[in-house]
């Protein structure tokens, strides 16, 4: 397990708007089509953005090695009735990494943030996939899911970078954030803006859950 230090009894929430008419998109490629490395593409242009939450450690001292599956345990809330939540895990390289030579892709792989693993949970099936539940507005619901599984070593001075958004489009088609039979038939005035929190409190303390691989001293 990844350890950090339980959450403080004032540590309260952070929290971020989501438009469906401004979705989070997947890759910052102009792209009609899934480009084949989509997977690695540098995350910079997401963490930017108001609308996904970014959290870091400090660099490294030492390789860490994950394996397995990842947990996620999150605690949330939101002003709709329905919401997506994706969680994103990411190597940050060092400013100082040096580029590839040669480099016809021109990559900047100083502060490169790499996506090693994601995936989404949509509130709606976070109890039950044959029985969809609302969201009751303002409430906060855990929501638990697992990432796929990961064999990825973050070399000491890169960082580990989690980021919490709620679109992944068009890889993840668009909640409309309000709750509706079938997402697929939902008319326009059914998509509509929310306000998303992550709380972590120690009744509400969200997290991730990974194995850690001893190190081999490499």
């Amino acid at each position: 397990m990844l350890g950090t230090p339980p959450p403080a009894a004032d540590a309260g929430h952070d929290e971020f708007p989501s438009d469906p008419a401004k979705p989070v998109p997947f890759s910052q490629e102009v792209t009609t089509d899934y480009p084949r490395g989509y997977p690695t593409h540098d995350q910079r242009f997401a963490a930017s953005r108001p609308d996904v939450l970014v959290y870091e450690t400090e660099p490294l001292e030492e390789d860490l090695t994950l394996a397995g599956p990842i947990q996620a345990s999150l605690h949330v809330a939101t002003t709709g009735t329905d919401a997506d939540w994706v969680v994103k895990i990411i190597d940050v390289y060092p400013p100082d990494f040096p580029d590839p030579q040669p480099n016809p892709a021109h990559l900047r792989m100083g502060g490169y943030q790499q996506l090693i693993r994601g995936d989404v949970m949509r509130s709606r099936f976070r109890k039950s996939f044959e029985h969809p539940e609302p969201m009751t507005p303002g409430q906060v619901t855990p929501v638990e899911f697992t990432l796929p599984d990961t064999l990825h070593t973050f070399r000491r001075g890169h960082r580990v970078q989690v980021q919490v958004q709620s679109s992944w489009f068009p890889l993840v088609d668009r909640n409309p954030q309000t709750f509706v039979p079938n997402i697929a038939r939902a008319q326009a005035s059914d998509f509509r803006k929310a306000l998303h929190q992550l709380h972590r409190t120690p009744q509400a303390p969200s997290a991730l859950t990974v194995r850690v691989l001893p190190n081999s001293g490499n």
